[in-house]
């Protein structure tokens, strides 16, 4: 009788054990979700951020080169810093998503939001972009031109970047009206990461760029 006391003993206290442990995990694991969800959160606000303004600057540009039907070196260099920065935040959006829940230590951790989209072809569209405002501005300077008269294919190049501009801005206004109206600037970083609006940004580009996918920005000879 004595040796079954001590072994009736002996299963509750691991079954004690066992759920402390088991707490303990799931604390840890709370812990460094919350983590790792601030931490991505900041990333990627700063990329959608980044994106907006620099967006908003190239549209603001492109009208202006479109309107004066022609755009200087100094102009093509600043639209292709631009585009570049808006490029390389794009890319790190979908690198984050790509990663977002994969870490180890976050075990318990699941997307709460998905893409529309299985592929980062979208992404491919900025670099495209990238590529052609460089050989452009290689060309003139190595023709000694100091500025682009915009005829024929490069206005609808020029075009075609001011209405995705346009339309980027566009999502970005609706956006913002919808989900961080009259939020005070201090509080929207910690609304954007508590909602991971970040995905819903990476949406909205993905949906603004698409239609470009196909669009031949190449330099025609």
């Amino acid at each position: 009788m004595g040796s079954y006391k001590i072994s009736k003993n002996n299963s509750v206290l691991i079954i004690i054990g066992t759920l402390i442990i088991s707490l303990l995990i799931n604390v840890y694991s709370s812990v460094m979700n919350s983590r790792y969800k601030l931490l991505i959160g900041k990333e990627t606000y700063n990329s959608a951020r980044e994106i907006k303004t620099r967006n908003e600057s190239v549209l603001s540009l492109l009208d202006q080169c479109i309107k004066a039907k022609s755009v200087t070196n100094e102009e093509m260099l600043v639209l292709y810093k631009n585009y570049t920065v808006i490029s390389n935040e794009y890319n790190n959006l979908w690198s984050k998503y790509k990663d977002y829940g994969k870490e180890e230590i976050i075990s318990f951790n699941k997307k709460s939001k998905t893409l529309d989209y299985s592929t980062d072809m979208p992404n491919q569209v900025y670099s495209r972009i990238e590529t052609l405002l460089f050989e452009y501005l290689s060309l003139e300077m190595k023709n000694h031109n100091e500025k682009i008269i915009l005829e024929e294919n490069i206005l609808e190049d020029f075009i075609a970047m001011n209405n995705m501009s346009q339309s980027l801005n566009d999502f970005y206004t609706d956006f913002n009206n919808t989900n961080i109206k009259d939020v005070d600037e201090e509080k929207k970083e910690s609304i954007y990461i508590k909602n991971e609006y970040w995905v819903d940004i990476l949406n909205g580009i993905n949906s603004v760029v698409e239609p470009y996918l196909n669009y031949d920005y190449t330099l025609k000879k």
